[in-house]
């Protein structure tokens, strides 16, 4: 059995009985994390545990490894004489066989140092389109560019979430062990509604950019005869025009706003929904759709984010190219079309995403391709 250590700051955030906002990354990486579990591998997690809480009675089998203190040290050196320092020392006392990292960022070149030098397999998930093409520059300077191509140079591994990463991935790092894995999911639902009591249609996420509430605000606009439920809270770094179409959201007659919405209650919230709305600029694949799935809830989502082609080719829910090109497809879907689609997505997500079957797979990749390490250390 292996030793697995997963580095991630915000997922303590759904560990904890009292949960607050965390990414995607890191519900997928909690899907690894109960799949590795219950075949019996050893996990620990480098986590922010300045957050005092108890632990969920299913996480209490996860050893938890404090992160450094954020706070610590002068910002652009702390990295070097405390952080990396304090890494190193963490790791080198575990001794794990792989580190995975659920986010590619600037830092992954020195999480990469450190595994290289402590002979440990870096494993580097890609959580989002956006973080390896051009528009990875609408919020990244090019020195991060650089520091993150030369971390993905040093993993071992690198995890993709649809064609399109990978397609780019083996194009940029063709040497290297590259596979695409669905995202796991370990939901069990008997929250399954007639479709005659779903309510609403539902939108679910941080308030952000990168989730387009501009979008959002033309559709409810354009059905003011459907009932639209907004869960999710504000990003940390919250961006003009999401603060203004905020605002012009709360004043729709037929927009209502849920708040933060906690795990246990996110199945309950889209079993009462007739679809998930998804109006992200883009995504790499959004847990919510599985959710969603979960509980026979199908799919509105944009030409924009369709990874692989997945909510169309399997009749998981309806493609639009805008606002209006929606409100015309919805007036041509009848009822019996509609439950088909709800079947559809419950059968999709047991087949492709069920979170026992996808450790497997990553645990038969991982064997092999085991990494022999280079006496050289190469990023360029």
């Amino acid at each position: 059995m292996s030793k697995i250590v997963f580095y991630d700051d915000q997922i303590i955030n759904i560990l904890l009985t009292e949960e607050r906002p965390s990414g995607g990354a890191s519900v997928q990486a909690y899907g690894w994390i109960k799949g590795l579990l219950e075949y019996g591998h050893e996990v620990y997690i480098i986590t922010d545990l300045s957050r005092v809480g108890t632990l969920k009675d299913e996480c209490r089998d996860i050893k938890l490894i404090p992160s450094f203190n954020y706070q610590k040290g002068i910002r652009w050196f702390r990295w070097l004489y405390y952080r990396m320092p304090y890494l190193y020392r963490e790791l080198k006392r575990v001794k794990p066989d792989y580190l995975y990292k659920g986010i590619p960022s600037w830092h992954s070149f020195l999480i990469g140092i450190i595994c290289y030098h402590l002979d440990i397999n870096f494993i580097q998930r890609i959580s989002n389109d956006f973080l390896i093409d051009k528009r990875f520059f609408n919020s990244y300077s090019k020195v991060h560019w650089a520091f993150q191509n030369m971390g993905m140079r040093l993993s071992d591994y690198i995890l993709c979430q649809n064609d399109y990463q990978f397609k780019i991935i083996h194009s940029q790092f063709p040497k290297k062990s590259i596979k695409k894995l669905c995202n796991p999911i370990c939901l069990r639902s008997n929250e399954i509604m007639d479709v005659t009591h779903r309510e609403y249609i539902a939108w679910l996420g941080l308030f952000q950019y990168q989730k387009n509430l501009k979008l959002l605000y033309e559709i409810a606009t354009k059905l003011p005869q459907e009932n639209f439920l907004i869960a999710g809270k504000e990003s940390s770094e919250i961006d003009p025009d999401t603060i203004y179409y905020l605002g012009k959201l709360k004043e729709l007659h037929n927009v209502q706003f849920y708040g933060f919405i906690k795990r246990d209650q996110v199945l309950p919230f889209l079993a009462k929904a007739k679809f998930l709305l998804n109006t992200s600029h883009y995504e790499g694949f959004s847990n919510t759709f599985l959710e969603a799935m979960a509980v026979g809830t199908p799919i509105l989502t944009s030409t924009k984010v369709n990874p692989d082609a997945i909510i169309s080719e399997y009749d998981l829910g309806i493609v639009y190219n805008d606002a209006s090109d929606l409100v015309e497809k919805l007036k041509e879907l009848q009822l019996e079309n509609y439950k088909s689609l709800s079947t559809n997505v419950v059968e999709y997500l047991s087949s492709k995403h069920d979170y026992k079957i996808l450790t497997q797979e990553l645990m038969k990749f991982l064997n092999s391709h085991k990494s022999v390490k280079s006496k050289n250390l190469v990023v360029t």
